[in-house]
């Protein structure tokens, strides 16, 4: 089996309202779509992938990451060839390392890549990408796994509206958008206390909005809502100031900015400076990347939170449920809230959670997500192909001595 050619597109989502936090505000998404072409036996399949580069978040921006795509990364696997789904994982993982992704954050380029590979692979194979990676957990195939709801800033006549969108749709865990004015957030706690009930689980997110004495003075007056995480509350570069928080605030401190590779998920765990981790597949670098960084929580005891980026389409909701069914349940689940923000997704199938914020696990091979072209197209901003340059004579020789 190898890798032919990759069609590399920048697309513009449009949502239906504009998402703010600290970091940022849009009302669209700018997202690279990446679209593999392998050969197996004779046949062609094809897969899709997708990255959501964020320059507040990895560095990354759009042209880059398309550059990075072209000359760095799809070199890669020119005249390589995969077998099983375990030499594929090999040469996924001697790549990932070759172009020091473990801790060069450029991870939703790598990311758009990966995943398009193992969806075709997977196809190829007639397996689902849950089943590459290790298949059901007995736990959840039932149910599959249930999502939370956030809450970006919104106006005091949204804020309710959304609230009670939550309440009557079943999200038992909320996330709400907290900034600089403690009051206004202290109101917005109030009133989702007061909509959601006391049962619902509420968690924070600061965006790297505080400062370490500012964390412990709004943490307190934020106490009798019963928080139960707070993300990202310093910039992502305050370790030591974290590392203080975890040791010292009752609440469950969360990376996200401060994560985004393989190293810092390692360096996090062994100096304690969180509790938590938000593992969003397209910031950390996809599925292998993903799955290594649960590993390293789980060893040393910290909560995984599996994150989405704001304004995915179908390819990256499908490719988190995917991995979330490969794994041990998670504290807590984010995305494929894909029509509530989207004006439009570019799959056949709908991936939006159902009532309670459920959703099921996809079935068929690969993603599971057929991508309608006329959709592609039509948000399509621009697109490039790049081509494979294979040799037979190397083609055969294993994967240590190319």
């Amino acid at each position: 089996m190898k890798v032919l050619s990759a069609e590399i597109r920048v697309i513009n989502l449009p949502f239906r309202f504009a998402f703010r936090h600290s970091l940022a505000s849009r009302n669209y998404s700018e997202n690279i779509i990446v679209r593999v072409t392998i050969e197996h036996q004779e046949q062609t399949f094809t897969g899709y992938g997708e990255g959501i580069p964020r320059d507040y978040v990895t560095g990354e921006a759009i042209s880059s990451s398309v550059a990075t795509l072209q000359n760095e990364f799809f070199p890669l696997f020119h005249r390589q060839q995969f077998d099983d789904t375990s030499d594929l994982f090999k040469l996924l993982e001697t790549n990932f390392r070759q172009a020091q992704l473990h801790e060069r954050p450029l991870g939703a380029a790598w990311c758009a890549l990966e995943l398009a590979i193992v969806d075709a692979a997977a196809q190829a194979f007639g397996q689902t990408v849950t089943a590459m990676l290790g298949g059901f957990e007995s736990h959840q195939t039932a149910i599959g796994i249930r999502y939370g709801g956030v809450v970006p800033f919104s106006s005091k006549k949204m804020l309710p509206v959304i609230l009670w969108f939550y309440k009557f749709f079943g999200f038992k865990t909320v996330k709400l958008k907290v900034g600089k004015n403690l009051q206004s957030d202290l109101e917005m706690l109030a009133l989702a206390r007061q909509i959601l009930g006391r049962d619902a689980i509420l968690r924070i997110d600061a965006n790297c909005a505080w400062t370490v004495d500012e964390a412990v003075t709004n943490l307190k007056a934020m106490r009798p809502f019963d928080i139960a995480s707070v993300e990202q509350p310093l910039l992502a570069e305050d370790l030591v100031g974290l590392a203080y928080l975890t040791k010292n605030v009752p609440e469950q401190i969360v990376a996200d900015e401060s994560l985004c590779t393989i190293a810092q998920a390692r360096s996090l765990a062994e100096n304690k400076t969180v509790s938590g981790f938000n593992v969003r597949i397209s910031k950390v670098g996809g599925l292998l990347a993903s799955r290594e960084i649960v590993k390293i929580a789980d060893s040393h005891g910290i909560a995984v939170h599996l994150g989405a980026q704001v304004g995915e389409s179908a390819i990256l909701s499908a490719a988190a449920r995917a991995f979330a069914g490969s794994q041990h349940p998670f504290e807590n689940y984010e995305g494929s809230n894909n029509l509530f923000l989207l004006k439009q997704d570019i799959s056949k199938e709908n991936l939006n959670v159902g009532p309670g914020g459920f959703g099921k696990f996809l079935k068929g091979t690969g993603l599971g997500v057929h991508i309608l072209g006329e959709k592609l197209e039509q948000f399509t901003q621009s697109q490039s192909t790049v081509e494979a340059h294979f040799n037979e004579a190397t083609a055969t020789l294993p994967l240590g001595k190319r």
